[in-house]
């Protein structure tokens, strides 16, 4: 059984507001032909030389097994019209992306990488750990002026395998039969996990 993040069809609003966001926005998904996948800044750029807009800034939203949030730092394009389309590739939002914009993301890339922030949906030590690591592996990635050694990947990954047990048990716990599955299959958990 594995434990990934995953877009929910739907966030509830009590942990988007735990994330200090208040509202979002439902943007098309139109990949641009040439753009690549995870690459949305400079596809965006690429988009907006050939046929104008602006970039738009924000945050993309993923849940890992009901515990804990993922804010993914995204570029848009805004159109002349003043819509938003995203104009990346993504194998796992095909219709429409959830998106919050935020001009101050820009005071926030490192070395033209885009960050995340990652929020604990519970009360939880052993989470807490486990998000530390991840914002560790985030770090290593924005500031890799320097290469970054396998070793250090290696250490802090060993180092959050023997917390997943862990992590899987308190995302069965924080997971009702109504809930989308902690899994990530995007079934509800009585349609899934038991």
């Amino acid at each position: 059984m594995a434990l990934e993040y995953f877009d929910p069809p739907n966030i509830d609003k009590s942990i988007l507001r735990k994330a200090g966001i208040n509202e979002t926005i439902l943007v098309p998904i139109k990949p641009s032909s040439g753009a690549l996948p995870q690459n949305c800044l400079n596809n965006v750029n690429t988009y907006i030389d050939r046929f104008g807009g602006e970039v738009q800034l924000g945050w993309i939203f993923s849940i890992m097994g009901n515990v804990a949030l993922k804010l993914t730092a995204h570029a848009v394009v805004k159109t002349k019209e003043q819509k938003f389309i995203c104009i990346t590739p993504n194998l796992n939002r095909k219709d429409n992306v959830r998106f919050c914009p935020d001009n101050g993301v820009s005071s926030l890339i490192v070395n033209n990488f885009l960050p995340q922030k990652l929020i604990p949906l519970i009360s939880s030590k052993v989470l807490d750990e486990y998000l530390a690591l991840e914002r560790e592996m985030n770090d290593l990635r924005l500031s890799n002026l320097r290469l970054v050694s396998q070793k250090q990947v290696q250490e802090i990954q060993l180092k959050a395998q023997l917390l997943y047990p862990s992590i899987l048990h308190l995302a069965m716990g924080n997971t009702s039969q109504k809930d989308y599955c902690f899994c990530g299959s995007y079934k509800k958990r009585c349609k899934c996990c038991k």
